[in-house]
């Protein structure tokens, strides 16, 4: 039975379901599942394979990555079957101290890494305005993280999960405890990062010909690890910024959850897409394998050997003199990231 169309529980029909919209919900959830999971897994491997990037801040950038994987892998069929039990009438497919739990999990992910980025972008803002070469060290992105860790713990467990539980009878406090949940883990994230982004514009600017003395030699990669970055939050702030205000509403209709959710679930695929594209090396790591892949493929099937195309041909025929004075260059550049 499609129970979809029966949830009018207002006289305004502000719980109304269509049932093509819980479907696409479930497909949705469904696509996002897989292709979030193949896309982070990605993501996490090219940091970890970077000789450039120090150990510190492949910490900071991996624990981006790996909210997502999370958030894809764990949570998102758990979504669907949520959708899946509305569709049919199935209150008990799901049991409600599991779905808790799961929603709680889902909310911890996306703060810890909108928390992150931030982490990132006051590290590189660090990195920009410092007079001399910084090394960001291991103990100081360790502590970044666990404080991350608690922080988003703390908010999911004893703000998140009152309200969900419905410990909170007063609708008015119920208000406020959701606002201040939502500005601490959407908000405040959000102005931090845009603060250090425009603070390194305005270093970059006055301190234009020191730095182009100072980082000439890495200047490529620094601008690859902030690019990628930035690009990663810009994603955040396109699909999130709609999700954190529809949870601000009163009383919103039931069919604004699935769509606005939809929305915001579209950046865990987005997120590792547009950091690796913005990241030269590495979308030319990404692309070398998955040539590699075609090639293994087409000569499995006994047809003749692709050419390679031009991109691939010159970042391989590089010579060894040359690739190796390169990477040290940009190693010796990349710990100041």
């Amino acid at each position: 039975m499609n129970c979809s169309m029966n949830k009018d529980h207002y006289t305004d029909n502000s719980t109304y379901l269509s049932y093509p919209l819980v479907v696409y919900g479930i497909v949705h959830n469904y696509l996002v599942f897989v292709l979030g999971t193949i896309a982070n897994s990605v993501a996490l491997w090219c940091i970890s394979r970077c000789t450039k990037t120090n150990v510190a801040m492949k910490l900071l950038m991996m624990s981006v990555f790996a909210s997502l994987l999370v958030i894809c892998l764990i949570t998102r069929p758990v979504m669907a079957e949520r959708l899946i039990a509305s569709l049919y009438c199935d209150m008990t497919r799901l049991d409600i101290r599991v779905l808790l739990g799961f929603y709680i999990l889902y909310s911890f992910c996306a703060q810890f890494e909108l928390a992150a980025i931030a982490a990132v972008a006051v590290c590189r803002a660090v990195a920009v305005w410092a007079s001399n070469a910084h090394v960001l060290r291991l103990r100081v992105a360790v502590g970044a993280v666990v404080g991350i860790f608690i922080y988003s713990f703390a908010t999911s467990v004893f703000l998140l999960g009152p309200m969900m539980a419905n410990y909170i009878k007063d609708q008015e406090m119920a208000n406020v405890a959701n606002g201040v949940y939502f500005f601490l883990n959407t908000f405040v994230p959000i102005i931090t990062t845009m603060s250090c982004y425009v603070a390194m514009i305005i270093a970059m600017r006055r301190n234009g010909r020191r730095m182009a003395k100072v980082q000439s030699s890495h200047s490529r990669v620094v601008n690859n690890a902030t690019r990628g970055m930035f690009a990663v939050f810009v994603s955040n702030l396109v699909f999130g910024l709609p999700h954190s205000v529809y949870h601000m509403l009163p009383r919103p209709p039931l069919s604004f959850d699935i769509i606005f959710h939809v929305l915001f679930s579209m950046h865990f695929v987005v997120d590792p897409f547009v950091f690796m594209y913005f990241n030269h090396s590495y979308r030319r790591r990404v692309g070398e394998r998955l040539w590699a892949a075609w090639v293994w493929v087409v000569g499995r099937c006994g047809a003749p050997t692709p050419k390679t195309p031009t991109p691939l041909t010159t970042s391989t025929t590089t010579s060894l003199g040359g690739k190796e004075t390169l990477h040290r260059k940009d190693q010796l550049a990349e710990q100041n990231v």
